[in-house]
């Protein structure tokens, strides 16, 4: 049985322009089904596989930005933006809409 969860569509190209760029076919897949502004998931492996691809864009960007967090010697303001930019403009946002129906892992 399927499930068909709201996901705005910055969310879903943000995801399908990774999974495209990375070569991630089950992801692509996944994102296949629905119309716009939804998300559909076939189970909770489907559901993990969404939450696997913002991980590894979560983990991505520390290692991109690694100078974001203000209690670094190193601090950069630039690092710190494009870092939040992904943790709470994109990470928190895709677990937020999957995490509430599905009991993914979500630490990074």
């Amino acid at each position: 049985m399927s499930t068909i969860l709201p996901f705005p569509n910055p969310l879903k190209d943000t995801l399908r322009t990774m999974a495209q760029d990375r070569g991630w076919p089950q992801v692509l897949a996944i994102l296949q089904h629905g119309g716009d502004e939804e998300l559909v998931l076939q189970s909770l492996a489907d559901a993990q596989m969404i939450i696997n691809a913002a991980r590894v864009e979560m983990l991505s960007a520390g290692l991109k930005y690694p100078y974001w967090d203000e209690d670094m010697p190193n601090h950069n303001a630039a690092h710190e933006d494009a870092f939040q930019d992904v943790q709470m403009g994109f990470f928190e946002k895709v677990v937020m809409y999957v995490g509430e129906t599905f009991p993914v892992i979500t630490t990074v």
